[in-house]
Formats: C-alpha cells, sequence, structure tokens
C-alpha cells in the first residue's frame, strides 16, 4: 500500500460532523512512570507534594466547571462534579498517603499502581455503570499525576486551528477543555455511544469516531484527515475530490445550522397545513426558558431522575415541589411532562455504606444485567417511600401549571393501576387537608419494552398518552446494545418490527381516543420524521438543539407524501433493504 494514498477505516460513529484537518496523537502518561525510593525523612514532604497535587487538580476542575456553568452546558457540568467528589474519596486521599508511608516510594509510583489495581478489579466487570466508573478513575489519575510530574505535551486548550485528536481514549476533562473552533474531530481506538466524553462532545457540537486502530496511522504518512462522525468514517491523505466533496458537505452543514437558526420560531406544520407539536427533552430544569427559545410548544420528556443523579441524594419533597413549581411557572400554561425516577439499572452512584441513600442500591447489590434489572418502575414500587414523595411533590406542583406524570419503562398494567391509585390516595389526602392541586393530572406510559409495545391497546385505555421511548425500545426488540461496538451494525431504529410496533401504538392510542408521542434520537433524524408522520405520529420530544431542524423537516412534507413513504416502507421485511429505501425516497 502506497504511503501517500487515499485511505478509508471505519469506526463507530459517536458524535455527528463533518471534521477536516491535521492529526494530532494525544499519548498517555501511563507510559513513563519513575519509581523512586523516599528516605524516611523525606515522607511528611512527599506527602505534602502529593497534597498539592491533589489541590491544584481540584482547582482546575472547579475553573472548568466555572466554565461550563457559564457556557450552559448541564451535561458537561455534572460530569465535572462527579469528577470533585472522587478527589474527596479515601482511595484518592488517605489510602494513597498511607501507601506512601508504608512504601516509603514516590508518591507517582504509588497512586499509580494503586489506580492499577482498581482498573483490574472493574475491568472484569460488564456492567456499563461501571466501565464509566474506571474511565472516571482514569481521567481524574492523569489530572493528579500530571501535577506531579508534569508532561510536556500539548494540553487539549492549546491545540492548534483545524486538529483532529488521535488517541487510545477520550477522557471527560480533555474533552472538556477542547474548543470547538479548534478542534475539527476526535478519533480514538476505545469509546462508546454514552461515555462521559461521547455526550461533552456532541454538545460541543465535535465529530467523534471510536473504534479505529490508531496504532494504524502511525505507519503511515500521515498529511491530512476527514472524520465523517454521521457514517463513522475517517479519511486519512483524501485526494483532491474528495476533499472538495467533503468541504462542500461541511458548508452545507453550517449553512443549513445558520437557516434553520432563523426560522425556529415558525410552526412545525406540514405543506398541507397539518400542525405538528414539538416538545423539549429535558434533563436540567434550569433550561426551561432557554428550551422555549428554541421554539418549543413545551416540556415533553422531563428526566427527573438526574435530580438525585446530579447530587447523589435523592432530593425531599419540598425540594422537588419548588422545582417543579417553577418549571411549571415559567413553562406559562405549556405542558410539562415529569418522567417519575428512571432510577436503576446503569443509573446509579456510588454511595458510602453511611449514607442516608446507600441501603436502596445496597440491597439490589450488583446486576450482571441492569438493563433487565431493578430500575425505573420495578424500582419505584420496590421502594414506595420514594414514589410516594415524588408524586407528593408533583401533585402539589400541578396547581402552579400544567403538569403530566409519566412512568418509565412499563411492562405491565398492574404498574399503571399501583401509580394512579398511589395518586389517587395522595389526592384525597390533599383534598382532605385543603391543599390545592390540579383537577386533572394525565398520567402516561413509557412504551420501551416488548410487553408495553404488544399490550399497548390494553394500556391506552387506562392511561391518559402515550410515549414512546425509541432508544431503549429498539435495543430491547432486536437484543443490541447499541453501545457496544459489535452490536451497533444491529441497531435499526428503521427496522421493519420497530416500525410495526410503532404503527400499532399509535393505532391503539388513536382507537383510545388518546394522545401519543414520540421521545428518542430517531425523532431527531430528517430522514425518519417522515416516516414517523407517515405511521401517524403528531407529537415529538427532542433535545432543544434539535427542534429547528425537526420544524424545517416538517415544513417540506404533506402529509398524503409521508403516508405513502411509510406504506411502501412497511412493504420491506429487511432492514437494510428498508434503510436504502428510506435514504432514496426522503432526498428533499
Amino acid at each position: 500500500m502506497s504511503r501517500a494514498e487515499e485511505v478509508i477505516l471505519r469506526g463507530l460513529p459517536i458524535s455527528k460532523g463533518i471534521g477536516i484537518g491535521c492529526p494530532i496523537f494525544f499519548s498517555n502518561w501511563e507510559e513513563d512512570v519513575p519509581v523512586v525510593q523516599i528516605p524516611e525523612i523525606e515522607i511528611d514532604r512527599e506527602i505534602d507534594r502529593y497534597r498539592k497535587a491533589l489541590h491544584s487538580s481540584r482547582e482546575d476542575l472547579e475553573r472548568l466547571r466555572k466554565i461550563s456553568l457559564r457556557d450552559g452546558s448541564p451535561e458537561i457540568t455534572q460530569i465535572l462534579g462527579t469528577h470533585l467528589e472522587m478527589m474527596q474519596d479515601p482511595m484518592l486521599t488517605t489510602a494513597i498517603e498511607d501507601r506512601i508511608r508504608g512504601s516509603s516510594r514516590n508518591t507517582e509510583s504509588v497512586f499509580f499502581h494503586l489506580i492499577e489495581e482498581y482498573k483490574i478489579r472493574f475491568s472484569t466487570l460488564t456492567d456499563i455503570y461501571f466501565q464509566e466508573r474506571v474511565r472516571d478513575i482514569i481521567d481524574v489519575s492523569r489530572r493528579i499525576l500530571n501535577h506531579l510530574c508534569p508532561l510536556q505535551r500539548l494540553k487539549m486548550s492549546e491545540i492548534p486551528n483545524n486538529s483532529v485528536i488521535l488517541t487510545h481514549e477520550l477522557v471527560p476533562s480533555e474533552t472538556v477543555e477542547a474548543n470547538a473552533s479548534l478542534v475539527s474531530a476526535f478519533v480514538t481506538a476505545a469509546g462508546g455511544l454514552t461515555s462521559h466524553a461521547a455526550i461533552i462532545a456532541r454538545a460541543k457540537g465535535i465529530p467523534y469516531v471510536a473504534n479505529v486502530d490508531i496504532k494504524a496511522f502511525k505507519r503511515l504518512d500521515l498529511h491530512s484527515l476527514i472524520v465523517d462522525g454521521s457514517q463513522g468514517l475517517v479519511i486519512v491523505n483524501p485526494s483532491r475530490k474528495t476533499l472538495k466533496k467533503y468541504q462542500a458537505i461541511k458548508r452545507g452543514h453550517q449553512e443549513s445550522y445558520k437557516m434553520l437558526k432563523s426560522s425556529m420560531h415558525l410552526k412545525g406544520e406540514t405543506v398541507d397545513g397539518y400542525e405538528v407539536r414539538i416538545f423539549a427533552n429535558l434533563e436540567n430544569p434550569k433550561e426551561v426558558d432557554s428550551v422555549l427559545k428554541n421554539g418549543a410548544l413545551g416540556i415533553g420528556l422531563f428526566r427527573s431522575e438526574y435530580l438525585f443523579l446530579s447530587r447523589k441524594e435523592f432530593p425531599s419533597e419540598e425540594e422537588q415541589f419548588q422545582i417543579y413549581k417553577k418549571m411549571a411557572r415559567t413553562l406559562r400554561g405549556r405542558p410539562l411532562v415529569v418522567r417519575i425516577f428512571d432510577i436503576g439499572g446503569e443509573k446509579k452512584v456510588d454511595l458510602a455504606p453511611e449514607h442516608k441513600d446507600a441501603r436502596y442500591f445496597a440491597q439490589i447489590g450488583h446486576e450482571i444485567n441492569p438493563a433487565l434489572g431493578c430500575r425505573a418502575i420495578r424500582f419505584l414500587l420496590r421502594y414506595p417511600e420514594l414514589l410516594e414523595t415524588q408524586l407528593r411533590a408533583i401533585i402539589r406542583a400541578s396547581a402552579f401549571g400544567e403538569i403530566h406524570i409519566l412512568i418509565p419503562m412499563v411492562s405491565d398494567l398492574s404498574e399503571l393501576r399501583q401509580v394512579r391509585a398511589i395518586v389517587n390516595k395522595l389526592c384525597a389526602e390533599f383534598k382532605a387537608a385543603n391543599v390545592k392541586f390540579a383537577n386533572t393530572i394525565p398520567i402516561g406510559c413509557m412504551i420501551e419494552v416488548p410487553s408495553s409495545a404488544i399490550m399497548c391497546d390494553a394500556l391506552a385505555q387506562e392511561a391518559d398518552f402515550l410515549s414512546i421511548g425509541t432508544n431503549d425500545l429498539v435495543q430491547y426488540v432486536l437484543a443490541a446494545d447499541r453501545s457496544n461496538p459489535h452490536t451497533v451494525d444491529l441497531y435499526f431504529s428503521t427496522h421493519p418490527s420497530i416500525l410495526r410496533l410503532i404503527r400499532m401504538v399509535v393505532a391503539s392510542a388513536n382507537c383510545a381516543r388518546k394522545p401519543v408521542i414520540l421521545c428518542g434520537e430517531c425523532a431527531a433524524d430528517p430522514t425518519l420524521i417522515p416516516l414517523l408522520l407517515g405511521l401517524g405520529i403528531r407529537e415529538f420530544s427532542v433535545a432543544a438543539r434539535h427542534i429547528p431542524l425537526v420544524k424545517h423537516t416538517i415544513r417540506k412534507w404533506r402529509i398524503l407524501e409521508a403516508c405513502r413513504l411509510a406504506e411502501g416502507a412497511l412493504e420491506h421485511t429487511a432492514a437494510q433493504e428498508l434503510k436504502q429505501y428510506l435514504a432514496e425516497e426522503t432526498v428533499r
């Protein structure tokens, strides 16, 4: 193979977009950690050196957290908060100091070997939560070690313009420091769709492709790279023809984004006048105003579990009430759909044994397959005091706006009935105590597991609305983990089985005269939006930044065209054939 010829490598698409630039290799601190014996009289000074490195690392994270708060990046702020709390962990304080005294070795060596022990301990676990925990430990460790023995390498914040970062694995703190105007793209050997680094890259709009053989680059004479974050392609030393093609695509993306932002105040209305209601997904209650500025008609999915995950303890009834009340007032009559805590499974945090909330997770223990374990409504019904506290707060806040209750991961009709019975009981108690609340508080079910999709006719009869969660539904129906690089090629949002289930849910909801809303990444895909319209979806809930694109796509289609598209799609029985059909038929 000629070292100058164009080479195309394929990987896992993590963050969409086109990046064009020059390669920059990032090395790891693990490659050279010195081992030095420390005289006994120098032990206290060595421990003091470690404490100073720890202090400097905390200052770094505090500075980065202030920047992320200023830039309005809640995902990034949450991750940095997690890292700050980890630096208070005895593992990184007393354990290190005790080992320095016991081994009489330099801090770098002691620190490195302890971290290696933890990595080995966690690496045998397949739980995604624990895998992410390892990445967090590595990230914090790198920062501390860099203060102990500073590496002579370029920092992410000092990267030259139009750089494509090549590294084994991104860690959150490095990704946070990346300037989107300087870093064109990320390419890594390891990484998943749900990693913290992936979340940050998407929040910054930096294209990212993972699962690429980084070592292969070192065998080539690299001049330039193109990273296609949408297709998962990395093009090495592109030809002039290829470069011009991707430059045009990138310009098109930039021009489209400007155009979309200028028309986001328009309705989500088809050419023939059918209005489609567009709502926003939200994790941070402080971002309601910004969501409305993007043109949302309300909050279609408030992921309330982040009230717990961000602070590592369950908020009290009064704390929740004040949050829901403020959100409802800010929405000024627009709907607020509160999904009750989707906790458990991989959505849990490490809590000290003496922590007041540790018992909820200790009793469940480590689950071999957390995605199929005690999570969401199963978790809440197991601990009714948590569920009742949240429902009491929601019911009280309903006096200040239109609030709906959404039950996650419903797999049986009895779960809906149990929640409704609790709501009715609490309402009766509030009425007896002369506490104000709304006359009607709609209760809906998430359709995200096969059993709820198959039994949607029964659920539609008793629920006040249905919400299709396509991310989990696709994963459970196809038995394909979208964060697993070995099964990502099996994860099709447009699989024929998924389309038939969506059509079934919509038909059942229409028959029962109940609204149905679709949440999930496919609701923001321009190729899938007309298909979903044709299947009968008239309400979407997406991330706020996608609302202008969703509206723009809807405004290019007629309902009759969308219905014909859906009819044609339902005739296809193979996923790849269906994908090709949609690619050809949705070009506008």
